[in-house]
Order: structure tokens, then C-alpha cells, then sequence
């Protein structure tokens, strides 16, 4: 099979899956400051042209679950596809600010963008060519952080139907107040510790 920007519309157009595995390629070339600012800073040939920078950084967080703004880029959510979960996408803030600066956009959906952009940055696609690169694994999200802590707290001040509002005292005879969600408790695990769900 030749290598070709033919052959990779071809590829993508038979199998829409490698779209999302096309932007994942393409953002891994990008430098690790190009993804953390979503800028292209640098005309080094490879990753998204300056054009999609943008864009193409918010659709490899959304194939990938990266958190880009983060030092190392952790994988922080369920990696998703362009193909069967792109509607979310169609909603973010980040989708609709692109379709409203793009108006030539405004009617495609985040897929045809996608392949849009993973054809005109056909010459970085060479790995698609190998069906070996094409199943891989679910990222594996090893540095992700605990999604619910324990907060100590000396009393209850005051509570309502939405929320609590705690006392805690610190080392020093310093008393800190919090108001916490009832939404975000777990459990009252007794002895003024509370499960919560870790905060975003």
C-alpha cells in the first residue's frame, strides 16, 4: 500500500475507529509546552499546524483522557471516541468556540473535523499503515489520584438541607470553618472524619 494522502483518506474513510488513533499520533508529536498551552509555539513540522493547534489538543485529550494542563499530561479521564461519544464533544465550550470562529464548520461534526485535520497532517500518519498500531490497550490511568479523601473537622457549626458547615482546629488553637456540600459526602466515618468525594 502506498503512502499517500489518498490512502490515508481511504484508510480513514473504511475505518472511522483510527480516526481517534490519527489525532492521538499527531498530538503525541506535539511538544509537551505545545499541548500544556494548546498553542503550536514552534515550526518544527510535526504535530497540529498552528491553524488547529487548539482544536486539535482538545480532541487528543478527548481520545487520549490526558489532562494536557497538567506537568507530565496524566491520563485523568476514560479515554472516549470521536465516533461514538464526538456529541459531547459537540457541546464543550471549547467545540462551539471553534465552530463560531470557523463558520465553515459550523454544521460538521467533531468526527469529520478530526478527519479533516488527520488528512492534512496525512505525513505523520505513516504508523497507520502498520495494522499492528491499530488496537491498543486502554490507557491505563496510574497517576490518577484517589477520587475521595477523608476530612477531619472538631465539630458541626451549623447544618442545612444542602450543606454542612464544619469547625476544625488546628495545631496552633486556630479554628478554620468550611461549609461542605452534603452532595459531596461518602460517609460519616464517626470520630469527626468524613469520606468525601475529592473535589475537581
Amino acid at each position: 500500500m502506498a503512502f499517500t494522502k489518498q490512502t490515508i483518506s481511504n484508510l480513514l474513510n473504511q475505518h472511522p475507529l483510527l480516526i481517534d488513533k490519527a489525532i492521538e499520533l499527531i498530538g503525541e508529536n506535539q511538544t509537551s509546552d505545545e499541548l500544556g498551552s494548546r498553542h503550536t509555539k514552534y515550526e518544527n513540522g510535526i504535530g497540529f499546524t498552528a491553524s488547529y493547534g487548539t482544536i486539535g489538543t482538545v480532541l487528543y485529550q478527548f481520545v487520549t483522557g490526558r489532562d494536557c494542563r497538567r506537568p507530565g499530561h496524566p491520563v485523568r479521564w476514560k479515554p472516549k471516541s470521536l465516533i461514538t461519544d464526538g456529541d459531547v464533544l459537540d457541546r464543550t465550550r471549547d467545540m462551539r468556540r471553534f465552530k463560531s470562529r470557523n463558520p465553515h464548520y459550523a454544521q460538521s461534526t467533531p468526527r469529520e473535523i478530526a478527519k479533516m485535520i488527520a488528512v492534512l497532517h496525512w505525513r505523520q500518519l505513516g504508523g497507520l499503515l502498520d495494522r499492528s498500531n491499530w488496537v491498543k490497550p486502554p490507557a491505563i490511568a496510574t497517576t490518577q489520584q484517589p477520587q475521595t479523601i477523608v476530612v477531619r473537622y472538631t465539630r458541626i457549626v451549623r447544618e442545612t438541607a444542602r450543606a454542612v458547615l464544619l469547625e476544625k482546629v488546628d495545631n496552633e488553637g486556630i479554628a478554620w470553618e468550611r461549609w461542605l456540600p452534603k452532595s459531596m459526602i461518602i460517609t460519616d466515618l464517626g470520630q469527626g472524619q468524613l469520606e468525601i468525594k475529592r473535589p475537581a
